[in-house]
């Protein structure tokens, strides 16, 4: 299954595979929640997924431009054209990433390296907390 996840916010983390041996991380860093819609919807219409998953959040600590910029875009982002679309609890993807990053939990291809100029790596290739997260999404949305 084409599978696109996503870790929404002001840096928006992308996650994207094939089901079988292509995976790809995309970044997008903009304030302007519209822009970062444009470039999943652009990613849609090339890697024509299956699956659209995303990290969904009902909170939002302070009432902030960027918080409701967020809420914008998560309700964008479910009528997008696509097969299936599903969300992933924040919650359960913070826990993930600290059970990672304490050592409690570990994934197949995933490791963190202490250090400057470290950091999360999968497969070999350095990835932000963002593209981590993203990843998370779809491994959760998979393993439960």
């Amino acid at each position: 299954m084409r599978t696109l996840s996503l870790d929404p916010g002001g840096t928006t983390g992308i996650y994207w595979t094939d089901g079988e041996q292509q995976e790809e991380f995309y970044q997008i860093t903009n304030q302007n929640w519209k822009e970062h819609y444009v470039t999943i919807s652009q990613l849609i219409q090339t890697k024509q997924p299956n699956l659209l998953l995303f990290e969904d959040t009902n909170y939002i600590g302070q009432r902030t431009k960027e918080g409701l910029s967020l809420f914008r875009l998560l309700g964008a982002l479910e009528v997008l054209t696509v097969e299936r679309i599903e969300k992933v609890n924040v919650i359960k993807v913070k826990e993930l990433t600290k059970k990672l990053y304490q050592g409690v939990k570990k994934l197949e291809g995933l490791e963190y390296l202490p250090g400057r100029g470290k950091g999360w790596m999968f497969k070999g290739q350095r990835v932000s907390i963002h593209c981590l997260e993203a990843y998370l999404v779809a491994w959760l949305f998979k393993n439960g």
